[in-house]
This record gives structure tokens, sequence and C-alpha cells, in this order.
């Protein structure tokens, strides 16, 4: 899985695997490392089981982190996930050097650190030197990646008026410059953005090149990210022994 995963080179590749009790296996790799949780590979693998392979919704994936639920709805599929809590840290030089003195403050969840930017703008324009994230991110306590994030607002620039909050996702570590969109961080990031907004539904946006909207719910312990998926490619492998 590992090797294919290196194949492909894309920010992560689902392996997918039917169990005896209806329910599937799911586990997910980076090019270099396999990872705990990737919430768009979850939707995507539930579209291709959904819309390929005659599956019936609701599917119940079985992962590292516990079983991942996803339903056909009318907006597209929801997928169920624990919420995270994140634990405010200090802003120490490293992060503001690393991120051209933007962030105020910072928090940490999932083995990920998330940076306050002063707002939407400024986290979409950020120009992010790698070669510095990723010596940041391969030091103790950022395991995985680094998140900036803002509120969504119109006095800075309209094209963000209509979202809650707004994030983009550096994971040098993983071999990933920067994901394209991220719902596992939404499990962390629903929760933290409804607490401060007051709200239980949100409209958040993931400002990377390519760009994507979630829909997110809040339900006690869980959140639920809605999103889409098409297919776009059907291949096949050819596996060689060595």
């Amino acid at each position: 899985m590992q090797a294919l995963a290196l194949e492909n080179n894309l920010s992560e590749t689902a392996f997918v695997v039917a169990r005896k009790d209806g329910d599937y296996d799911l586990r997910w790799f980076t090019p270099l490392h396999e990872v705990d949780f990737c919430g768009h590979a979850t939707i995507a693998s539930a579209h291709v089981m959904l819309s390929e392979l005659g599956a019936h919704s609701p599917i119940t994936f079985r992962t590292k982190i516990g079983p991942l639920h996803v339903s056909l709805t009318q907006d597209g599929y929801e997928m169920q996930v624990p919420a995270f809590e994140m634990e405010q840290i200090e802003l120490t030089a490293h992060f503001l050097y690393a991120f051209n003195q933007l962030p105020n403050a910072a928090w940490q969840s999932c083995k990920n650190i998330f940076l306050m930017f002063p707002n939407a703008k400024s986290v979409a324009e950020f120009k992010p030197d790698f070669s510095v994230i990723s010596a940041l991110s391969s030091q103790k306590g950022v395991d995985d990646g680094l998140i900036i994030m803002a509120r969504g607002d119109s006095d800075i620039d309209a094209a963000y008026a209509r979202y809650d909050f707004v994030s983009r996702y550096f994971v040098p570590a993983f071999g990933i410059d920067e994901d394209p969109v991220t719902g596992s961080n939404h499990a962390s990031l629903a929760p933290f953005w409804g607490a401060r907004l007051d709200k239980q539904e949100m409209l958040a946006y993931q400002a990377s090149a390519r760009g994507g909207a979630l829909k997110l719910r809040l339900e006690k312990n869980s959140v639920f990210i809605t999103g889409q998926a098409v297919t776009y490619m059907h291949g096949a492998f050819r596996l060689y022994k060595a």
C-alpha cells in the first residue's frame, strides 16, 4: 500500500477492504506515511463504493480512529466523524518566523498546529516558504502539519463573506507541501469555530490553489461534514514481484 501511494504521489491514497459484517476496512497513505485519518479520501471511497460498486447508503468504514459513517444525501456525501478539541499553546518565535509574523495565537489538536491569522485574505494570499515550514514541521509536537486559519469576513475581502472561516494546511513532513482540501482538520476546526461563532452549522473554505467548500454541522460529540465527489478516472495497477 505504501509503495502504491508513493507511485501515485498524491496527497492520500485510500485502500478499502470489504468485511464479512457488511462494513469496510479503510486505510490512508500519503506518499511517505500511513495517516490516522483522512476525511476527503473517506468521502471519495464512499462515492466509489456507492456509485461504481453497488454498495448501499449509509456506509460504515472501520479505521484507526474508529468507525466513520458516510450517507448519501440531497446535498452530497455526509460524513460523521468524532469532534476533537483544540488546546491553546504558546505562540513561539519559530511559528512567527515561518509564517511572516502573521499569527496571533496558536492551538494544537490531533498532532497538528493551528495558527490564527488576522483575516481571511491573509490566509488566502499567504506565500509559504516550504523549506522553513518543513524544518518546523519536523520539530517535536508537530507530527503531522500546520494549519493557518481566520474568520470569514467582508470588511477585508467580500470574496470570503459567505464563509464562516477559511483555512490552509501544510504537511511537508508527510510529503505534501499543501493539501488541497482536508476533511479531517475540520473535525477540530468545526467545534473550535462553532464555539467562537456560537453556531451549530457552518460553511468553511479551504483556500488552496484548488480550493474547496465544506458544509459543517455539530451534533453532540460529532461533526457532520458534507462534500461532493465525482469519478474522473478509471484505472488498473500492475503488481510485479521484486
